[in-house]
């Protein structure tokens, strides 16, 4: 039984890294406009505000308390056998878990606190266990460039703000190529990712916005790139839930 003391908690996006830069444009940013040029170091200040106001609105907008429904995405027969990649503290876990009776969703993750506040295995059980759906979850340490299960293990991967983190195509591809691998024929991936557009400008930090995050188009050739078929996309406030088959 829930109480108003004991919900799951789901953490929020950890930006230390961007914090870090923010700190240094800043300091930057005073530097240059009071030794060298006040329109520079203007706008290197005016830029860090901005990085500082992301940050802002990326915390308030997520809840940390709920999980993500997947009800509107897949229909499942109840007994599928489920990996969720990068599971945190278990947000999509336990979201996918709840339409689950009989099968079993595994999640895996590095559990790096630098990602995530609070990121343990540990605390993604004690939000199984407070959503009611432990009997049918389970969490391991894994990395997605080597998943440690047989080829064609899994009716359904999921996976939710992970592929975001790596820099480079070749790694978003590498990723998921590890993903298809593990999936079995006809299954389904369902990939949950930021997309870059006008309103993503509002919540992300300038890093992820200019450097990691892809568009729609740019995504959908990832993917397809990585063998999957398209077979599905909705559009979320900043991001894009891509649903793909492997034939």
């Amino acid at each position: 039984m829930k109480n108003g003391k004991d919900k799951p908690f789901y953490g929020y996006i950890n930006f230390t890294k961007a914090n870090i830069i923010t700190i240094f444009l800043f300091i930057i940013g005073f530097l240059v406009l009071y030794l060298i040029s006040f329109l520079v170091g203007l706008i290197i200040v005016c830029l860090a505000i901005y990085s500082l106001f992301s940050f802002i609105v990326s915390t308030l907008s997520i809840n940390p308390t709920k999980s993500i429904d997947y009800s509107n995405m897949i229909k499942l027969i109840g007994d599928e056998k489920i990996l969720d990649v990068g599971c945190g503290l278990g947000r999509s876990t336990i979201g996918i878990a709840k339409l689950v009776k009989t099968g079993k969703v595994i999640g895996v993750d590095i559990w790096d606190k630098l990602e995530v506040t609070g990121n343990s295995e540990e605390r993604a059980y004690k939000n199984a266990q407070l959503e009611n759906v432990r009997k049918n979850v389970e969490f391991q340490y894994g990395d997605v460039f080597d998943l440690k299960f047989k080829n064609k293990s899994f009716d359904v991967v999921i996976c939710s703000g992970l592929i975001t983190s790596f820099h480079k195509d070749s790694e978003k591809i590498k990723a998921m190529t590890e993903i298809f691998r593990v999936l079995k024929t006809n299954g389904i991936f369902l990939m949950r990712e930021p997309v870059k557009k006008l309103k993503t400008l509002l919540i992300l930090t300038p890093d992820i916005f200019l450097i990691n995050l892809p568009t729609k188009n740019k995504w959908n050739r990832l993917l397809e790139k990585s063998g999957f078929i398209i077979i599905d996309y909705i559009p979320h406030r900043i991001s894009g839930s891509f649903k793909m088959k492997k034939s």
